[in-house]
């Protein structure tokens, strides 16, 4: 029957908690009374409760612990079958509070994430709401289409906030012409004044708010002037590239503006002239 109590991992922390607390009484009370001054007696007393606690722990911990070894690998395999289970959650946990802290956009902005780009329209902990725009810009922009971006791709791909690009754009396009004959460059100054009457209604607008996103941004654009420039491409073509500063509503029609016009040069001859640079 001894051998079985003794077993009893039960009645040996009972016997250890008795023999601990009976211990820890004995010493204090020998100890209150010895003549040593009140600050000496409380010293010894409060060591010989911290040696008493110890001793009490690592008797538990010495009968238990099978047991607990067993409890703490049980605690380990499910925690970290809990963090594979919910991997991508944390990822996206951690993305939307990484994403927070950065504040690389917030509600209302247009930001391009990867090959995606839209207005943002929601944001939370786990995923952002996006409203599909045209890649180009133009228009009204809008496709109609939602899209759900989980947030761990903020750690995959590379974001842009192209907030202080839903006025006014910098927008770039080229004309393609197959040469038949006579100098392109002969269209140069044509085009320019021609773009120049298109942007004279918001000149001034957009010279100033380029001058405010450099200010904010601390980019350097290419200013609001026209930029014409001639190259020709693997089929021996010429192709014009045409960039300029104005508001993103009005670049796609601009853009037939200036293709027309640039027509107009080589087969309409509006210029004098015309008949000796044409074809």
């Amino acid at each position: 029957m001894l051998e079985q109590l003794l077993n009893n991992k039960l009645v040996l922390t009972g016997i250890v908690i008795v023999a601990v607390v009976l211990l820890r009484l004995s010493l204090s009370f020998i100890f209150a009374r010895t003549r040593w001054s009140r600050k000496d007696k409380r010293r010894h007393i409060n060591t010989v409760h911290n040696i008493s606690n110890l001793l009490l722990v690592l008797g538990v911990v010495a009968i238990w612990v099978s047991e607990l070894r067993d409890f703490a690998l049980s605690i380990a395999a499910f925690s970290v079958a809990i963090i594979i289970a919910l991997r991508d959650v944390v990822q996206c946990l951690v993305g939307g509070i990484y994403q927070a802290s950065m504040r690389a956009f917030s509600v209302g902005d247009w930001i391009k994430v990867g090959d995606q780009f839209g207005e943002v329209i929601d944001s939370d902990w786990l995923s952002t709401t996006l409203l599909e725009i045209d890649p180009h810009g133009l228009g009204s922009g809008y496709t109609g289409i939602t899209l759900y971006i989980p947030n761990n791709v903020f750690f995959t791909q590379p974001v842009k906030n192209l907030n202080f690009m839903r006025r006014y754009i910098e927008h770039t396009f080229s004309i393609v012409r197959e040469n038949k004959g006579g100098n392109p460059f002969a269209a140069k100054d044509f085009l320019i004044g021609r773009i120049g009457e298109h942007s004279e209604a918001f000149s001034e607008v957009a010279a100033r708010y380029c001058q405010m996103i450099e200010h904010r941004t601390g980019v350097e654009l290419v200013g609001t002037e026209p930029k014409v420039s001639f190259t020709t491409n693997e089929l021996g073509h010429d192709v014009v590239t045409i960039t300029l500063f104005c508001p993103r509503e009005e670049a796609h029609d601009i853009e037939q503006r200036v293709t027309e016009d640039f027509y107009n040069f080589w087969y309409s001859g509006p210029v004098e002239g015309m008949a000796e640079v044409g074809p």
